[in-house]
């Protein structure tokens, strides 16, 4: 048995230790998650470090606070999207901002992301045929439907 193979175990025998030490600053299954990244990475070593467990511990807390920061920036960026308008309303514009994210949230979901990823993402039907995961006659045809249904509820 390899060094790195009988680091491995003495880290595994402590996994209960060290994913309860990672919840300080993650849930349950992202503590979980830390510990099995740290454990990964021991394998990956070309040598073993004098102490594995101490090694682990620092892996696990250095992955458990990575994924708790990267988890507030999501939050964060969440939180600003959801309070953002998809219109600004301005002197020009001929239609009303907030009637027109009204009619946007009466379409079905899936084509309501058609419309907002040609729109404002400027994308092709090609590329959103990928994202969306239909065809791109799909993609072409919820778009069309998307737009008559807009007209209607906005110019009647």
């Amino acid at each position: 048995m390899s060094e790195l193979s009988r680091a491995a175990e003495l880290a595994a025998a402590n996994a209960a230790g060290m994913k309860l030490y990672a919840r300080q600053w993650l849930d349950d299954a992202a503590a979980e998650d830390a510990v099995q990244e740290a454990l990964v990475s021991l394998l990956s070593l070309k040598k073993c470090p004098e102490d594995p467990v101490a090694w682990m511990y620092v892996a696990v807390r250095n992955r458990a606070i990575d994924q708790a920061r990267s988890g507030q920036r999501r939050k964060r960026r969440e939180q600003n999207a959801a309070r953002s308008e998809w219109f600004e309303a301005s002197a020009e514009n001929s239609l009303d901002a907030e009637e027109v994210q009204r009619a946007l949230r009466r379409l079905p979901r899936e084509v309501r992301e058609i419309v907002v990823l040609r729109v404002w993402g400027g994308l092709g039907y090609a590329m959103i045929a990928r994202i969306a995961q239909i065809s791109v006659g799909t993609a072409h045809q919820r778009f069309e439907e998307a737009m008559k249904e807009l007209r209607r509820n906005l110019f009647v």
